[in-house]
């Protein structure tokens, strides 16, 4: 504006600052609507956030809401069961395995002493207790 020779140039360079000023204070008042629209929304956004991370902590750790109870006890349930018949399985091959060398013990020992093998005591399997 100190170079303006006349007032008509005078006037060109005051409607180039007027425009950037109003350029300035467009981009302001842009910025402080997002802002404020951010502001607004972010205590809904940290608490949708806290509650997806609780729930995700809370099945980690096998926590549900007493709302589903129904469900998870459902749920809960058969995995029980299904790792109570894997237990079982493993013992029962286990303890088939101990039968099995029991009697080739036997045998082995009879053959060494040429009597014929004893007979093996009558033995039950493991016990299956009633489920509930």
């Amino acid at each position: 504006m100190k170079k303006a020779i006349h007032h008509v140039m005078l006037n060109e360079r005051l409607d180039e600052c007027f425009g950037i000023l109003d350029d300035i204070q467009r981009t302001y008042r842009t910025y402080n609507a997002e802002y404020c629209k951010i502001t607004q929304a972010y205590p809904k956004v940290m608490d949708d956030f806290y509650k997806s991370f609780e729930a995700d902590i809370c099945k980690l750790f096998k926590m549900w809401p007493e709302a589903e109870r129904a469900e998870v006890v459902r749920i809960l349930t058969e995995e029980t069961q299904k790792k109570q018949e894997e237990l079982e399985a493993v013992e029962l091959a286990k303890w088939k395995e101990k039968q099995a060398e029991e009697e080739r013990l036997r045998e082995e020992q009879a053959k060494a002493t040429g009597k014929p093998p004893p007979k093996a005591p009558a033995k039950k399997g493991p016990a299956k207790e009633e489920k509930p």
